[in-house]
């Protein structure tokens, strides 16, 4: 699949004396397949299947989430992974800011594009959502749609989604009229449906699609008049549907279900507003959903009052004491942490430092829930 750059983004949280957390986007998931590969996480972690199986499969278990969230599953697994390290004999990988970010922009990935799919399944969908009413196959089936053996084979599900949508109109006029029932379709189905129509296009050439970017996406959201209705960044529009407030934590076919499924009713709407269908080429429809999926990754503000209540209450101030009377710097006068990656990198290269410290004063490692991570990192910055 050809990589398309995502761009950078980062939305605007500031909330009265709260501190936003602003994360960069990946620029290309590769480079961090390859500090994946180079920091020799893939010794103890797979993906897809490949890779050691001493940690789990990070394509399958769910780490969706921001920055922050992510960062406190690392640090709350820290003791974990390094008697694993000392298991295998291994010394903790250091990371650069960079490379944490390249590392963390390729976890995000791999939950983007989604789980492989069933062609025996798809091929049952197409029966049982009521597709072969209009369609065909190999000749068998409906004629009002095309056949699918003669449709363009695409590389990628977004391309079937796209087709659907750029039809919906014509397609929901045909449902009313031979009283059909609307086909709701999950993430998984759409997958499905688009791995076996790949299998039964006689197409000679696959029309291959980049994973999306969400920088274009944005500008698009509001090119194509989603923002009429949808809250992306913006404030309250017309329909009480901001889309930072939705549960956007999944895959990409997943968020192009959720818009499949609300086709009806935003086709009603629309009619009743006077409103033309958006349509997409070539890669918007990717671009769009690239940019609804990334909203769900930006951190919440974090609360610098409480992350000082944090510092104190987990024992950070017993080595990182005010004035530099500790054992490890001043955190709460350095200007270091200027982003939610470099908080993580710094945690993750003294994690281990700081565990066998931990392990001479006889004390427990501090764990540490999403919200106080959040404000731990407000408190950290206050002073940039």
């Amino acid at each position: 699949m050809r990589i398309q750059t995502f761009g950078f983004f980062a939305l605007s949280l500031s909330v009265g004396t709260l501190i936003a957390q602003e994360i960069e986007l990946p620029t290309d998931p590769l480079n961090g397949r390859i500090t994946f590969e180079d920091k020799k996480c893939i010794a103890c972690h797979a993906v897809g299947g490949y890779g050691g199986t001493a940690g789990p499969d990070l394509s399958r278990d769910q780490y969706f989430g921001s920055s922050i969230e992510l960062a406190t599953i690392i640090w709350n697994h820290s003791p974990q992974m390094n008697r694993k390290f000392r298991q295998l004999r291994m010394d903790r990988p250091k990371l650069t800011e960079v490379e944490m970010q390249d590392l963390l922009g390729f976890l995000y990935y791999l939950r983007y594009l989604g789980e492989p799919g069933s062609l025996a399944n798809g091929r049952r969908l197409l029966a049982s959502k009521g597709c072969l009413a209009c369609h065909s196959i190999g000749g068998e089936g409906g004629t009002i749609g095309p056949d699918f053996k003669g449709i363009q084979r695409y590389s990628a599900p977004l391309y079937l989604v796209q087709a659907m949508w750029n039809h919906g109109p014509a397609m929901q006029d045909h449902i009313k009229k031979g009283k059909m029932k609307y086909p709701i379709l999950t993430g998984q189905d759409i997958v499905d449906i688009a791995s076996y129509l790949r299998q039964a296009s006689t197409a000679e050439v696959e029309i291959r699609l980049s994973i999306g970017n969400p920088k274009n996406g944005r500008a698009l959201f509001k090119e194509k008049h989603c923002s009429d209705c949808h809250v992306g960044e913006g404030k309250r529009k017309r329909i009480e549907a901001g889309l930072i407030k939705i549960d956007l934590r999944k895959g990409v076919t997943e968020v192009a279900g959720a818009m499949w499924n609300h086709g009806q009713a935003m086709l009603e709407y629309m009619q009743r507003e006077s409103l033309e269908w958006p349509r997409f080429q070539k890669n918007e429809m990717a671009d769009i959903i690239a940019y609804i999926y990334f909203l769900g990754f930006e951190d919440q503000p974090g609360d610098p009052a409480k992350g000082e209540r944090v510092f104190s209450e987990k024992g950070c101030n017993s080595c990182h004491a005010k004035g530099g009377q500790g054992k490890g710097p001043d955190l709460s006068s350095i200007k270091k942490i200027t982003s939610p990656i470099r908080l993580i990198q710094l945690m993750w290269n003294h994690a281990g430092e700081m565990e066998d410290l931990l392990i001479t004063q006889n004390k427990r490692w501090p764990e540490l829930t999403t919200n106080e991570m959040r404000d731990l990192y407000g408190y950290l910055r206050k002073k940039d």
